[in-house]
């Protein structure tokens, strides 16, 4: 859905007020979070520090016991853990810390060895403590991972302050701070604040919404009004009776859109008039200005000239006609001699070429000239509705031929189909021999019956029956239909495969006639013998047959003229196997094309579409 003017700036509004207060509760929020962590922290080394001044304070007046060597660490640990633990002031500071501050955990004096000397918990005494994260972490880290770090899964973080017994370190005072303990003493002002927050995100959201849709509302009018106007709708003046910049712009657009209006009407009017002429006419015209700029260019026009005058207008003659071909070089000449042609004849390159007549006429009064108008017309269009004409009464002819032979034809083979099945009754199980032959006449006469109906089928639409079709045993099936007179002609039947191919979707009966029809035209193609050769390959989404044979070739002359009905070069040829071959393709959504070469052979390639399922087309 297309959104207005004031629906955008309404929205990119109230998008900017919401991201300014999302980033500052944001920043409020973790200020807020990084503040209590602070606490936390200042509190944790407020214990350290108590702690370790009263184990100072402990092992100030304490000596090694007589005997005991004072390089002996062991003995100088138990002495010190043994001092610790029996002196009450230190003992009831650690207590009192874990019961008056709900976020401290423990509290523990250890070693270098993490051994713990002395513990809140007085069970702990005597084993080895496992370290927590250091706290200085969770305070650095940013808002999110603070967040995460103390609402996530529980973990122990530490205060840690060494502890030193005159030069040499004796361990840590470690302040143990719970994850879980502090979620509990941060939360209230946290919840608080979050809450705080998202009322200012609503009311300053809601605000601004409100605020810009109604400074915003005269665009609303504003704005259908320009849509209007640009498609050329707009029919009264925008209803807005304001004396501001508003008003203004409202009653301007009025104005503009009256001119415009008048303006349209009477372009639309002319284009209309002039698309109407321009698209019934067969021959083509342009129309330059006195200054010999292109003004107009109907679609024969472009069709004769090509991409050069699929331009805009107002390019110039020069331009229009800068490609180096007859017609481009005549037109040139004319612009820069400023002479008159009146209806030159020229064959303009192609397959087939084209004749075509050329008219230029300058216009103009007295010595001034006003502009040039060309006229472009195809000669070859009486030459080819004649031609339409003739095919047509031709192929009236063919149908009524075709179905007189139809007739005549149909009759004796459904008697010898009749009889072929009586002398297979009568044989029964004694003509086992001889089966493989009788199946093949059969084949072959209903074969042919497809084929007096595929004459019938050039004046009416044919229906396929495709199925899918292993393609190399149909080649073979034709290379057998074949090898009686490849084998009179001396010429070997090749099948090149080319990698695997799939399956197609083909009217078995149809593609086996027209294969035929080709291998059977590269036999005769080929009386002193030589080889023909079959070749399957696949490529993507489609299959290609190639059928070359090491015949006489097709002469330059006639092939063009090789896939028409009735068109043969042999003696005695009917002309009708190649048109067959044509029409069979393209059932099949397929192409068909081919080289050949005097004396050297014909090579006929056809292209069948794979992956997909055909559709039965209609000719």
């Amino acid at each position: 859905m297309r959104l207005s003017l004031k629906a955008k700036l309404t929205a990119l509004i109230t998008a900017l007020v919401l991201l300014v207060v999302v980033v500052t509760s944001t920043v409020y929020i973790s200020n807020l979070t990084r503040q209590a962590l602070l606490d936390v922290q200042s509190k944790g080394e407020y214990v350290a520090y108590e702690v370790s001044h009263q184990a100072a304070a402990a092992l100030a007046g304490s000596r090694m016991p007589e005997g005991e060597n004072p390089q002996d660490l062991q003995a100088l640990r138990n002495v010190v853990q043994r001092q610790l633990n029996s002196d009450p002031g230190l003992n009831s500071l650690m207590e009192s810390a874990v019961g008056y501050l709900p976020v401290v955990d423990y509290v523990a004096i250890t070693d270098t060895n993490l051994d713990v000397l002395a513990h809140s918990d007085s069970e702990e005494v005597g084993h080895q403590l496992i370290p927590g994260w250091p706290f200085s972490y969770v305070v650095k880290a940013g808002i999110v991972r603070q967040l995460r770090n103390v609402f996530g899964r529980p973990r122990i973080y530490e205060v840690t302050l060494p502890l030193a017994i005159g030069p040499k370190p004796l361990g840590d005072v470690r302040v143990g701070v719970s994850t879980v303990l502090l979620r509990g003493e941060i939360w209230p002002n946290l919840r608080a604040a979050l809450l705080l927050s998202l009322t200012a995100i609503i009311i300053a959201t809601l605000s601004a919404a409100l605020v810009s849709y109604r400074v915003l509302r005269p665009l609303e009018n504003i704005a259908q009004s320009v849509d209007l106007l640009a498609r050329g709708e707009f029919s009264g003046p925008v209803a807005l009776k304001r004396s501001d910049e508003w008003g203004i712009i409202s009653s301007k657009l009025h104005l503009l859109g009256e001119q415009m209006r008048g303006e349209k009407a009477a372009f639309v009017s002319l284009q209309e008039n002039l698309g109407q002429i321009f698209s019934n006419l067969s021959d083509g015209l342009l129309l330059f200005d006195k200054h010999d700029r292109l003004v107009l260019a109907t679609p024969a026009a472009q069709r004769f000239l090509g991409a050069a005058v699929n331009i805009p207008s107002h390019r110039a003659a020069l331009d229009v006609f800068s490609q180096d071909t007859p017609l481009h070089q005549l037109l040139l000449e004319a612009f820069q001699t400023r002479q008159s042609l009146l209806w030159q004849t020229l064959e303009l390159p192609g397959d087939p070429p084209t004749r075509l007549a050329v008219n230029a006429q300058f216009v103009g009064t007295g010595a001034e000239r006003m502009g040039c108008l060309i006229t472009l017309r195809d000669m070859g269009s009486r030459a080819e509705i004649r031609d339409q004409i003739d095919s047509t009464t031709k192929l009236a002819a063919i149908g009524r031929l075709m179905s007189g032979v139809a007739h005549e034809v149909k009759n004796p083979l459904n008697a010898m189909v009749l009889q072929l099945e009586v002398l297979k009754a009568r044989l029964g199980e004694d003509g086992g021999r001889v089966h493989p032959q009788m199946e093949v006449l059969a084949e072959e006469m209903r074969r042919l019956d497809r084929v007096v109906k595929t004459f019938l089928d050039f004046t009416r639409p044919v229906e396929i029956h495709p199925v899918m079709v292993e393609v190399e045993p149909l080649v073979r099936r034709v290379f057998a239909l074949a090898e009686p007179q490849a084998k009179g002609n001396n010429i070997k039947l090749t099948l090149a495969g080319n990698g695997p191919v799939p399956p197609l979707l083909l009217d078995r009966d149809l593609m086996k006639q027209a294969l035929l029809n080709l291998v059977l035209n590269g036999c005769q193609a080929m009386p002193k013998g030589g080889e023909l050769t079959v070749t399957t390959r696949a490529i993507p989404n489609a299959l290609v047959l190639e059928i070359a044979d090491t015949g006489v070739g097709i002469p330059a002359d006639d092939q063009q003229k090789i896939f028409s009905l009735f068109y043969s070069t042999k003696p005695g040829g009917t002309g009708v196997g190649l048109a067959v071959v044509f029409r069979v393709v393209q059932l099949h959504n397929g192409t068909i094309e081919f080289t050949s070469e005097l004396n050297h052979g014909t090579t006929f390639r056809i292209t069948l579409p794979t992956g997909t399922q055909q559709d039965s087309k209609q000719a």
